[in-house]
Parts: structure tokens; C-alpha cells; sequence
């Protein structure tokens, strides 16, 4: 069975992680982990009629799992000049790795064209005319659609996030509602 879900999906998904993923090498291998995890799980599809859902939502939540398990590589990686030297610091920069993540998770989390464009916007940094011509869209529409993303971004990080504005800036607190943390 997993191999007719590959000879039938594997085309598509990979053109799905490659919309949220800038790297092919990359994309080949989340691809890869979903289709791992697909096999370890396939007997928990209880309806096959929704086998494509059911895929799709395990290739989200893979490409999830990538740009988490980046974030914390990044953080591993920090050189010692960027190396908090006051507890205040470290604190500050865990609000902001938490911050991002909550970030990521809400992104993704999004409908569609919105989720799409605003990774390829604001995660993979391509420019809103490149990103015109990918989606086959207007510039105009792409404007939009990322202002709106962006509103939509932010209403689920005032449902998600608690913001305190103090001396020390701005801290985040995730209210744990959106699975970021």
C-alpha cells in the first residue's frame, strides 16, 4: 500500500514541500521523513477516503518539525561574542526563539495562499515579484494577500501570545494554544 500512496502522491507532496521549503535537497528529504512517518502510522487511517488530507497534514506537520529542529540548530550554533553576558540577555533571547516559533507554527498554521505566501515572503525572503510569478498572480494581489496574511498573523498571535511591553522591551509569553511550545 505505501508503495501505490508514493507512485500516486509523492509528486505532489514534493511539490507541496518545495512551496514551503527553498532548498530541493531539503524538500527531497522532508519528503522522505513523511513518507517514514506515513508507513509507521498508515494503520491508524481510519478513513481512506481521506487519505489525502490525512497526507498532507502529516506533510505539514514534517515541515513544521524541520523549521523547529532549524530553529534549535541555530540557537546551538550561536558564536561566543553572541553569547548573552547578563541573565536579562538569555532571557531575551529566549523570548525571541519562543517568539519565532510561535511565529512559524501560526504561519503554517494559516489557509492556503495566505500560509504559502507569507513562508515565501517573509521566511524564504523572495521578493513579492518573484512570488507573483510563482503563484501566477498579480503584484497587486500579492500585496494584498500578504497585508492580509500578516492580519490574520496577527490575530492568532493576540489569541495564542501575551505581550508585555516593560523597561527590558517587549516579552512574550505563548498561552500554550496554538502548539508552539
Amino acid at each position: 500500500m505505501i508503495e501505490d500512496i508514493w507512485r500516486k502522491f509523492h509528486q505532489q507532496l514534493l511539490l507541496f514541500i518545495r512551496s514551503k521549503v527553498n532548498d530541493q535537497s531539503i524538500a527531497e528529504d522532508i519528503l522522505q521523513e513523511t513518507f517514514i512517518k506515513i508507513s509507521g502510522r498508515i494503520n491508524s487511517l481510519k478513513e481512506p477516503e481521506k487519505l489525502n488530507a490525512w497526507l498532507y497534514q502529516i506533510c505539514r506537520n514534517t515541515i513544521i518539525d524541520y523549521y523547529r529542529q532549524r530553529s534549535f540548530d541555530l540557537d546551538k550554533n550561536i558564536e561566543l561574542d553572541q553569547v548573552p553576558s547578563s541573565e536579562s540577555e538569555n532571557n531575551s533571547l529566549k523570548q525571541r526563539k519562543q517568539l519565532g516559533l510561535c511565529i512559524e507554527v501560526l504561519i503554517n498554521d494559516l489557509s492556503g495562499t495566505y500560509r504559502d505566501i507569507l513562508v515565501a515572503y517573509e521566511i524564504n525572503n523572495i521578493k513579492q515579484i518573484t512570488i507573483a510569478k510563482q503563484f501566477n498572480l498579480s503584484l497587486s494581489a500579492v500585496k494584498s494577500r500578504v497585508k492580509r496574511g500578516r492580519e490574520k498573523l496577527k490575530e492568532k498571535m493576540l489569541r495564542c501570545c501575551e505581550f508585555e511591553f516593560g523597561e527590558i522591551g517587549i516579552t512574550h509569553t505563548c498561552k500554550n494554544t496554538c502548539g508552539c511550545s
